[in-house]
């Protein structure tokens, strides 16, 4: 975490600005296009923080801060192509996703309501996204351009400020226990207008060596779209992956003393064993898989878990037999 944090107040700021807009405006699919000098205003107030922020999150990344042009003179660093484009590399910031969850704010649309503020925007052009193409254009020409400064391209670049102001805060949170697929965590962090998507990572396949091809596949859980992974924190998942050993351990013991499997394997000599659940089902059913299988070792009641920002640098550590 950033411990001297200049842009959230300022972030905070134009969101109650933005939010006092709904106020006169009803936010809705058939007034996105609605414009004016105050959301103009917004929209370059919004964009000049994107700008020093994206630097700021370019610098803290080690990016090249003397750039220079095809024939090796020095150029000025854009925050676009430049800096933007290194998160973008980093991070893959032009897949999250956010949404609109501000409830002064009538969308219906799911374009209106999902949105996806950084896509393109380390391009230039028409190539960029609407809100910066926007943002150029207001800021040389109001008078011109004044139709573009719009409810919609205001939404979007806020949405764009609000995704980087959480990668400069780069704070994880702790949310103890999850228990039935549900947690503690606000998904709106800290926002009156949006909320994020988070990537579930504490549905696990337990196995002796464990790293993170163990999260196993759950439908609608995008870990690219996502801003912020719920996982299980890395002391709970190596206590975990200890407990599942023992366990594992103890339940080998317990089959091969088994006078029931030994009797159904000396009866039935060619049988093939697949696994202890299977051959233990075969040999007395489901009586006979409680008393083999191991429970000994648990630990769920000190299992914690953590909210942590997607950087795509791995979810947890790779853990084999203790």
């Amino acid at each position: 975490m950033n411990e001297f944090n200049l842009y959230w107040p300022v972030y905070k700021n134009l969101e109650k600005e933005f939010l006092q807009l709904a106020d006169y405006i009803h936010f809705s699919d058939d007034q996105t296009n609605v414009y004016s000098m105050h959301i103009a205003d917004l929209i370059v107030r919004c964009s000049i923080e994107i700008e020093a922020i994206s630097k700021e999150l370019y610098l803290n990344l080690g990016g090249n801060l003397s750039p220079v042009d095809a024939i090796g003179n020095k150029r000025d660093l854009y925050f676009d192509t430049d800096c933007i484009d290194l998160l973008e590399k980093q991070w893959k910031l032009g897949n999250k996703q956010i949404i609109v969850s501000a409830a002064t704010f009538y969308f219906s649309a799911d374009t209106n309501k999902i949105l996806t503020p950084l896509h393109k925007a380390n391009k230039r052009g028409s190539s960029g996204s609407k809100w910066k193409q926007a943002y150029q254009s207001v800021k040389h020409s109001r008078k011109s351009s004044l139709k573009i400064a719009s409810i919609e391209n205001l939404l979007h670049a806020m949405g764009a400020l609000y995704i980087l102001n959480l990668y400069y805060k780069d704070v994880n949170f702790n949310i103890g226990r999850v228990y039935m697929g549900t947690n503690e965590f606000d998904n709106r962090v800290g926002s009156e207008v949006f909320s994020v998507f988070t990537y579930k990572a504490t549905l696990l396949s337990m196995s002796s060596c464990m790293d993170d091809s163990c999260i196993m596949k759950q439908k609608d859980n995008d870990l690219d779209s996502s801003i912020y992974i719920i996982k299980y924190d890395n002391e709970s998942f190596i206590k975990m992956h200890e407990s599942y050993c023992k366990n594992s351990e103890i339940t080998i013991i317990n089959f091969n003393n088994s006078p029931e499997v030994d009797k159904f394997l000396k009866e039935n000599p060619d049988y093939k064993i697949e696994s202890i659940n299977k051959t233990c089902m075969d040999a007395g059913g489901m009586d006979l898989l409680r008393r083999i299988l191991s429970f000994n070792h648990e630990n769920s009641k000190d299992t914690k878990a953590e909210a942590m920002i997607n950087k795509h640098v791995g979810i947890y550590p790779t853990v084999e037999n203790y």
